[in-house]
C-alpha cells in the first residue's frame, strides 16, 4: 500500500456545502435597504428592456433577490466587497514580475 502524503491543514479554510448548486444572482442596483433591530435587509434589482408597440422599447426594474442578514454578516459582506473592489484597482508602479 502506497503511503498517502500528509495534507497540510489550513485553519482559515471552511468547507462550504452546495457550492455547485447555489444560484448566481446578478443585480445592477440596490434600490431599498433597512435595519430592523440589527437585522439588515437589502433588495437587489436589475434593469430589463422589453419590446413595446410600434417598434419601441420599454425599460423596467425587476427585483431579483431580497437579502436578510445579521449585522455581523453585513460587516463580513462589506469587507468582502471592499476586498473584491480593491482587486480591480490599477497599480501605478507594480512591484515584482508581471504575470
Amino acid at each position: 500500500m502506497a503511503d498517502t502524503p500528509a495534507v497540510l491543514s489550513d485553519p482559515n479554510f471552511v468547507p462550504i456545502e452546495g457550492v455547485m448548486d447555489a444560484p448566481i444572482v446578478f443585480f445592477e442596483v440596490c434600490p431599498t435597504f433597512g435595519n430592523n433591530g440589527g437585522l439588515l435587509n437589502l433588495m437587489l434589482a436589475t434593469g430589463l428592456i422589453d419590446s413595446a408597440p410600434h417598434g419601441k422599447v420599454a425599460s423596467r426594474v425587476k427585483a431579483v433577490a431580497h437579502l436578510r442578514m445579521t449585522t455581523a454578516a453585513a460587516i463580513n459582506l462589506r469587507d468582502t466587497l471592499n476586498s473584491a473592489l480593491a482587486m480591480g484597482i490599477p497599480v501605478q508602479k507594480p512591484e515584482g514580475r508581471a504575470n
